[in-house]
């Protein structure tokens, strides 16, 4: 399953002028962090990106949704109706994405944290995982590192983006976990 989406998505049969990616949860996360460091590293790569995001008034707890379009061509309008991948690191974010009526191609989810996930969701444990190796700070990252295990974005664009970045050696632990997570998984 996981080498058809990447397939799909980044080469494959579906070829598309902009690309979109939505990363919700809640505040403390780093969900407008993970979304910074995905748009810098796409712009590394070359891409044309607009990051953009929206969250409540409250710094931790509430809702928090950020989204990347990137495309080969400048961005007329970031704003888009359905992305090629959302990934859900908690119910609150993922009730936010449906009030907002987001919807996804893919959608990834924490498997401890979004307990009533979407139908046909990728469940992983995104958050498990982090914690089992001293990361929980940057469960952020380690969903980067899904992204970037799929296709989304260069493994080496986001090395160098997150080795200029404060805490960088525990979000390049944080990566490297994410970029394993769906080779644990194809191992059970």
């Amino acid at each position: 399953m996981w080498s058809s989406i990447g397939n799909t998505l980044r080469g494959g049969t579906l070829v598309k002028e902009q690309h979109s990616i939505l990363i919700a949860g809640v505040g403390g996360q780093g969900i407008v962090f993970a979304s910074t460091v995905l748009a810098q590293a796409l712009y590394k790569q070359g891409y044309y990106v607009s990051q953009l995001q929206s969250y409540g008034a409250e710094v931790r707890g509430s809702a928090v949704i950020a989204w990347v379009v990137y495309s080969n061509n400048p961005i007329t309008c970031p704003f888009v109706n359905r992305y090629e991948i959302m990934i859900i690191l908690h119910q609150d974010g993922y009730k936010q994405c449906i009030k907002k009526g987001f919807k996804a191609d893919y959608i990834i989810v924490d498997q401890d944290l979004v307990p009533n996930p979407p139908s046909k969701s990728i469940i992983l444990p995104i958050n498990r995982e982090a914690e089992k190796n001293g990361c929980r700070a940057s469960v952020n990252i380690v969903a980067l590192g899904v992204l970037s295990k799929l296709g989304y974005v260069n493994e080496i664009s986001l090395k160098e983006v997150l080795s200029t970045m404060k805490n960088s050696e525990m979000n390049l632990k944080a990566l490297k976990i994410g970029l394993n997570l769906i080779n644990i998984l194809n191992t059970i």
